[in-house]
Parts: structure tokens; sequence; C-alpha cells
């Protein structure tokens, strides 16, 4: 027997909806284990289509959540910028990608079989984009230095 879901059942969850829980919540209110069984799944999906390379067109809507979704937490891991810009690389935006995908997953497994990691997924998952910037800042300056 598989798992099996309709997405068409989900509804949609696109950056305006995730600008909305940050404005009713706070930014935390987008961290994985924060999220709505309904968006997890949207997103995640939403993650497989931009690490796969699939285009935003047809019924790919590009106001969905997860692209803003990886800026606004790298920007809160402390990515270089100012409040209403900041730059990183595209390598360093892959690996938060694939981060962010990997968490979102493991939170849906996690509620699937109705277990729960040690310390909140959340807590790690910034401190891993944290470091991910860190890694990413070091490597500019030593560049930059050479």
């Amino acid at each position: 027997m598989m798992l099996r879901l309709e997405k068409s059942t989900l509804g949609n969850f696109g950056a305006q909806d995730m600008m909305g829980l940050v404005t009713s919540r706070g930014w935390e209110a987008i961290l994985p284990d924060a999220l709505e069984d309904n968006q997890l799944l949207l997103v995640s999906d939403q993650f497989r289509d931009l690490l796969s390379g699939i285009a935003w067109s047809g019924d790919h809507d590009p106001a969905r959540a997860a692209l803003p979704l990886t800026l606004l937490l790298l920007a809160k891991a402390g990515a270089k910028g100012s409040e209403e810009s900041f730059e990183i690389g595209l390598d360093t935006l892959q690996a938060a990608l694939c981060l962010l995908n990997t968490a979102v997953d493991r939170e849906i497994v996690n509620r699937m079989l109705n277990r729960s990691d040690p310390s909140p997924l959340g807590e790690d998952l910034l401190q891993a984009l944290i470091m991910l910037v860190q890694d990413a800042k070091e490597n500019a300056e030593s560049a930059c230095t050479a």
C-alpha cells in the first residue's frame, strides 16, 4: 500500500500567504515545524520543483512560497545586506534550498510517524542556516584577500 495525496485538495500556499504568517505570528511561523500540514506539503512540492529546475510557467505560479521563504530565512540567518536587500551566492542559495527541502521532508515524516525530534527542528534549521551564511561570508572574504 502506498501513501498518496491529491495535491489539488491542499489549496495554495504562496508568497502572500507566507507573509501573512510572518505579519501575524512572526518569522518563526514559517519554520517547517510551525506550518500547517497542507502548507508543509505544498512547500515541499515547491522545493522539489525549484531543486529539479522546473521553470515557473504554466501551472507553476511564481508567487509560490518556497523561494521567498528561503530568502527570508537566509536574511534572518545573517546574510549580508540591508533591511531591504541582501546578496547571496547561487551556491549558498542552492545549499539553503537543499537544507530546507530536507528539513521540510523530515517534518512531514515526523508527523506521519507521530515522532518528535529531541530538539525543535526550527532551532536546528536556523543554526544550520547561520553556519551556511557564515561559511559563505568567510569564503567571500578569503577570495577578496587572495
